[in-house]
C-alpha cells in the first residue's frame, strides 16, 4: 500500500470519529431536552391538581375559612399595631423622664454649709421635705459659733447657761419675695415652737426682711447693738441684755423672745401720754390701722401662729407697745 492510500484511510477514520462525536452530542442534547420537558409536564400536572383541590375546598366552605383567616390576620395586625404604639409611647415617656432628670436641678439636702443671707431659688428646695432645711446645732465652748458670739451677744453668767441655747438656720422669704437663709439663737425650751411657727410662715411665703444674729451689728454694747439691728429691720432673738428701760434681764437674754420685722412693728412708749419711738424709719407704722405691708395685727398670720403656741405679743401690752415682740416664759 502506497502512501497516498494510507492518507485516505486515515482521513476516513478521522471523519468517522468526528461523526461519532457529533452523533453522541446530538443524542445527549435530545436526552437533556426530554428530561426538561418531563419536569415541566410534572410541574404542570401538580399545578392542575392544586387548582382542583382549591376549587373543591372553596365549594365545601373553604371561602368561610378564608374570611376567618382574613379576620384573624386583621386582628393580629391590629394587635401588633397597638403593641407597637404602646411600646412607642412607653419609649417616649422614658425619654421625657430621662431628659427631665437631666434638666431638673438637684434639691439641696440641707442648709449645712450655706451661709446666712444666701438667696436660693424655689427649685433648689424640696417642699415635701422642709424639715431638712430647719436645722439646729448645739453651741460648744471654743467652737466657731461660740467664738462668734462670745463677749458680744453671749457672756458667761449665772442665769443663762450656754448649753440651754441652740443655733438654728431656716429659710424665709424676704421683702423681694426671694428665699433667703436666716439664722437665730433661741432657747432649747422653745425650739420646737419656733420651728413650727417659722415653717408655717415659710409655707405661706410670709415675708421677713432679714434674719441674722445681732452679733453682725455689734457696737460694743448690747443695747446699742440691739438698736443697730432694729435700724436695718433685722429679725433676731437671743441677746444677753436687760429689758429696755429696766434693771432685769429681757426674755431675749434667755433666748425666749423674738423681734419680727421691727421697722414695721416698732417699740412705742406711752409714758408721757403720747407715742414715742426711737427709729424714724418707723414713722409710717405708728398708726396700726393703715393696712401697710408687714404690719402685725391680730389678723396677721404671725400673731395667730405665735399665740397658738402660747407666746405673748408685745402689741397687746398697755405700755409700752412692743409690736415686734413675741415671747414665751
Amino acid at each position: 500500500m502506497d502512501s497516498s492510500e494510507k492518507k485516505k484511510i486515515i482521513m476516513i477514520i478521522i471523519a468517522c470519529i468526528i461523526l461519532l462525536i457529533a452523533a453522541g452530542s446530538a443524542v445527549g442534547l435530545l436526552i437533556l431536552q426530554k428530561k426538561q420537558m418531563d419536569d415541566m409536564a410534572q410541574k404542570h400536572e401538580k399545578m392542575i391538581e392544586e387548582l382542583e383541590r382549591l376549587q373543591e375546598d372553596s365549594e365545601a366552605g373553604g371561602g368561610g375559612n378564608t374570611i376567618e383567616a382574613g379576620e384573624r390576620s386583621a386582628e393580629t395586625e391590629s394587635t401588633d399595631t397597638e403593641h407597637i404604639q404602646i411600646e412607642s409611647e412607653e419609649t417616649e415617656t422614658k425619654a421625657v423622664e430621662i431628659e427631665s432628670a437631666r434638666t431638673e436641678p438637684a434639691f439641696l439636702e440641707s442648709l449645712s454649709g450655706v451661709s446666712p443671707g444666701t438667696i436660693l431659688s424655689e427649685e433648689e428646695l424640696d417642699f415635701d421635705n422642709l424639715d431638712s432645711y430647719f436645722m439646729v446645732w448645739k453651741i460648744e465652748e471654743g467652737d466657731n459659733l461660740y467664738e462668734r458670739i462670745n463677749g458680744k451677744s453671749y457672756r458667761k453668767n449665772d442665769y443663762v447657761p450656754l448649753e440651754s441655747l441652740r443655733y438654728i438656720k431656716m429659710p424665709h422669704y424676704n421683702f423681694e419675695g426671694q428665699i433667703q437663709v436666716g439664722e437665730m439663737i433661741v432657747s432649747q425650751d422653745i425650739l420646737e415652737d419656733v420651728f413650727a411657727v417659722f415653717k408655717e410662715l415659710f409655707r405661706e411665703k410670709y415675708q421677713i426682711q432679714s434674719m441674722y444674729l445681732v452679733d453682725n451689728y455689734w457696737t460694743g454694747d448690747p443695747d446699742t447693738t440691739d438698736s443697730a439691728s432694729i435700724e436695718v429691720n433685722n429679725t433676731s432673738a437671743f441677746c444677753f441684755r436687760m429689758a429696755t428701760g429696766s434693771d432685769h434681764l429681757s426674755n431675749h437674754a434667755y433666748g425666749k423672745a423674738i423681734d419680727l420685722n421691727p421697722q414695721q412693728n416698732p417699740y412705742v412708749s406711752y409714758s408721757t401720754g403720747k407715742p414715742k419711738w426711737a427709729h424714724s424709719n418707723a414713722d409710717p407704722y405708728i398708726d396700726r390701722t393703715t393696712g401697710l405691708p408687714h404690719v402685725i395685727t391680730h389678723e396677721d398670720l404671725a400673731f395667730k401662729l405665735f399665740t397658738e403656741r402660747g407666746f405673748r405679743w408685745g402689741g397687746d401690752w398697755n405700755n409700752p407697745k412692743d409690736y415686734q415682740h413675741f415671747d414665751k416664759n
